[in-house]
């Protein structure tokens, strides 16, 4: 079972995308270099070596998901901010 981490309703996460290079498999849908997206959450590392795996949202509020077997993307791929909305 792999813990989630979800931000409180204070708390608004966003991650800036610093590398959206290609993963070996064909991404349904992917990241771009230079935006910000939402954080849904972030869950524990599988992998020490990949950091956190993060699940984000587009400007719609839809989760993007990389395909149908890899739902989050790695965090070392993203610069993390927090906004406490107090």
């Amino acid at each position: 079972m792999v813990n989630l981490i979800v931000p409180p309703k204070y708390q608004a996460m966003y991650a800036w995308c610093i590398d959206d290079t290609l993963p070996a498999f064909e991404p349904e849908a992917w990241i771009e270099e230079g935006r910000v997206y939402a954080v849904k959450h972030i869950s524990e590392p599988l992998n020490i070596s990949e950091g956190y795996a993060l699940t984000i949202l587009d400007k719609n509020g839809a989760e993007i998901h990389p395909s149908d077997s890899h739902w989050s993307f790695a965090s070392n791929r993203f610069e993390m901010f927090s906004v406490f909305l107090n």
